[in-house]
C-alpha cells in the first residue's frame, strides 16, 4: 500500500475515535489557517477588500478545476451541493428526471420542487437491489423524455460506490448529474462522462462549511436556462452603467448567485492543496484499507454488516452494521461513551473512516463492540 506523506497526515488532529467523516470531516490545519488569515487581511484592508475576496473565489474555482480535471472555465464554487442541483433542476424545461431510491434528501428536493413548479413533468424513482444501484434499473426508467439522471457516486447510507461509465450508458442522451460529496477528498472524482459533478466540502474534503465545488460539461451549459444566475454570474457585473439584465456568462461562472463565499473559498482552495500533497491515489488506497479493516473487525464480533459491494471498486469509506440484540441508537451511545463518534442512519450504525483513521483505533472499536 502506498505510504501517505507526513505533510498530509500532519494536517489533521481529530481524536482517534472519530469515525464520522460521512457527516463531517474536521478541517485540515491549512484550511483553518487560510480562513483565519483572510479574515485578518480583510479586517486590516481598505479599498482592496473586494480584490481579496474575489481572488479567494478565483483560487477556489481553480482548485475545483484541479479536483475535477477540467479547465477553470468549466468549474465553479457555490454554497452547497443543493445549490448546484437547484441550478440544474430549475434550469430544465419539461420531461422527466430519474433519481434512485435511497438517495440523500439533498438529491431529491430540487427535482421535487421543479415538479411542483411545473418545470419538469415527473420525478421517477429507481429501486435499489440490496443497496446496489444497478444500471439496468436506471435504463428501464429512462425514455426519450428523460432530461436528467441524478445519482450519488457513493451511497451515504451503505457506502456503495457506483460506476459513472455504466450510468452514462444507461442515461442515454439525458444529462448525468453526480453528487460526489461522499467521495471528493477520498477518491478521484473527475467530471469524465458526467455532465455535472458537485460536492460540498465539509465531509471527506475537510474544508469546512459553506462551499461546494462543481464542474460541468458543455452539454449542460447549452441545455440549461440560467434561471438562478445572480449578479456575479453575468457579463460586466461591476459595470453599473449598463442596465440590467446583463447577459449570463458563457461558462460555469453563470452558476454564481453572489459574492458571499470568500472566506469559505479560502479554506476550500487550501483543502484541495492538502489533497494534492497526499496524492488522491494514495488517499483512496488507504481509505479502502481502513474500511476493509472495519468490516473485518465487525464480522469478527458478530455484527450484521451491509456489504453490497462485489469488489473494491464498489466500496468507499462507509460501512454500516447492527449488533445482535442491540438497537442502533444504543450501539452509537455505547461507542460514544468509549470515545467513538459514529452515526445512526435508519436503524443502522454507520462508520465512516478516512485515510487518517488509525488501524489501532479500528481494533479498539472491535474490542468495545465485543464487550
Amino acid at each position: 500500500m502506498s505510504r501517505l506523506p507526513s505533510a498530509y497526515l500532519d494536517q489533521f488532529s481529530e481524536p482517534p475515535g472519530y469515525m464520522n467523516f460521512a457527516s463531517l470531516g474536521p478541517p485540515s490545519r491549512r484550511a483553518a489557517e487560510a480562513v483565519s488569515t483572510l479574515v485578518g487581511k480583510l479586517a486590516e484592508s481598505g479599498e482592496e477588500i473586494g480584490d481579496l475576496a474575489f481572488e479567494a473565489l478565483s483560487s477556489a474555482r481553480r482548485a475545483a478545476a484541479r479536483l475535477y480535471g477540467v479547465s477553470p472555465e468549466r468549474a465553479m464554487v457555490v454554497s452547497s451541493t443543493s445549490e448546484a442541483l437547484f441550478h440544474v433542476a430549475l434550469g430544465l424545461r419539461g420531461g422527466n428526471v430519474v433519481v434512485p431510491e435511497g438517495e440523500f434528501v439533498a438529491n431529491v428536493y430540487p427535482w421535487l420542487r421543479a415538479q411542483e413548479l411545473g418545470i419538469v413533468d415527473e420525478v421517477r424513482r429507481v429501486p435499489l437491489h440490496d443497496g446496489r444501484l444497478e444500471p439496468s434499473a436506471v435504463a428501464e426508467a429512462v425514455d426519450s423524455a428523460t432530461r436528467v439522471v441524478s445519482v450519488s457516486l457513493v451511497s451515504y447510507s451503505v457506502g456503495f460506490r457506483t460506476d459513472p461509465a455504466e450510468l452514462r450508458e444507461a442515461a442515454g442522451d439525458a444529462l448525468l448529474v453526480v453528487d460526489v460529496i461522499q467521495a471528493a477528498g477520498a477518491f478521484p472524482v473527475p467530471l469524465g462522462v458526467a455532465d455535472l459533478v458537485v460536492a460540498g466540502a465539509r465531509k471527506w474534503l475537510r474544508a469546512g462549511f459553506g462551499i461546494a465545488g462543481m464542474a460541468v460539461s458543455e452539454r449542460l451549459l447549452e441545455r440549461l436556462e440560467p434561471t438562478l444566475t445572480g449578479w456575479t454570474g453575468v457579463e460586466q457585473f461591476l459595470d453599473f452603467t449598463v442596465p440590467e439584465p446583463h447577459p449570463p456568462l458563457a461558462d460555469a461562472g453563470r452558476f454564481s448567485m453572489g459574492g458571499a463565499l470568500a472566506l469559505s473559498a479560502a479554506g476550500y482552495a487550501a483543502a484541495v492543496d492538502v489533497v494534492d500533497e497526499g496524492g488522491i491515489a494514495a488517499i483512496a488506497e488507504t481509505v479502502l484499507d481502513r474500511a476493509a479493516r472495519v468490516e473485518e473487525v465487525l464480522r469478527r464480533v458478530g455484527a450484521t454488516v451491509r456489504a453490497p459491494w462485489r469488489h473494491d471498486g464498489e466500496r468507499a469509506g462507509i460501512v454500516t452494521f447492527r449488533m445482535p440484540g442491540e438497537e442502533a441508537t444504543a450501539t452509537v451511545a455505547r461507542l460514544g461513551g468509549a470515545g467513538f463518534t459514529v452515526s445512526d442512519r435508519a436503524g443502522w450504525v454507520r462508520v465512516a473512516v478516512h485515510a487518517t483513521t488509525r488501524p489501532e483505533a479500528i481494533e479498539e472499536l472491535g474490542r468495545v463492540l465485543g464487550g
